[in-house]
């Protein structure tokens, strides 16, 4: 990750851990990135268009998807505690979801990972629960 420049970070927040949760603004998103003490690498979480209210995630199906139940997965205390976004635009190579960020935390569950931190913990999501957001299948 290209190291931010100190007028573009704008918050960021440690766990009892040490993980870290970065948000950097360019005047028109704040990309949200985590730093997990166990990885030399931060990792980008997703970006806020501020105009729509609204996180933008990709995922590579092969590479992300919880195979068990056909889920993905997403930082819990991220939409918990957002106060930036109320939907979540999710896309992978096959289709594209706008989610209201409610429903993910009223209707998704938790599986039981190792937990090294409150940033760690993530929500699941199934996709046939999310079949009524979804925008259309990608060509």
């Amino acid at each position: 990750m290209k190291k931010a420049k100190k007028k573009d970070l704008i918050s960021s927040k440690t766990d009892e851990y040490g993980n870290l949760v970065l948000i950097k603004n360019n005047g028109v998103r704040l990309v949200i990135s985590l730093k997990l003490m166990s990885e030399t690498k931060s990792r980008r979480l997703g970006i806020v268009n501020i105009a729509t209210r609204t996180f933008q995630v990709k995922r590579d199906r092969l590479k992300h998807l919880f195979r068990k139940n056909e889920s993905y997965g997403f930082n819990h205390k991220l939409l918990a505690d957002a106060i930036s976004f109320d939907k979540i635009r999710l896309s992978d190579q096959i289709n594209e979801w706008l989610i209201p960020k409610e429903y993910i935390l009223n209707n998704g569950s938790f599986l039981h990972f190792k937990n090294n931190g409150g940033f760690e913990r993530q929500i699941f999501i199934e996709l046939d629960k999310i079949t009524e957001f979804q925008r259309g299948l990608k060509v």
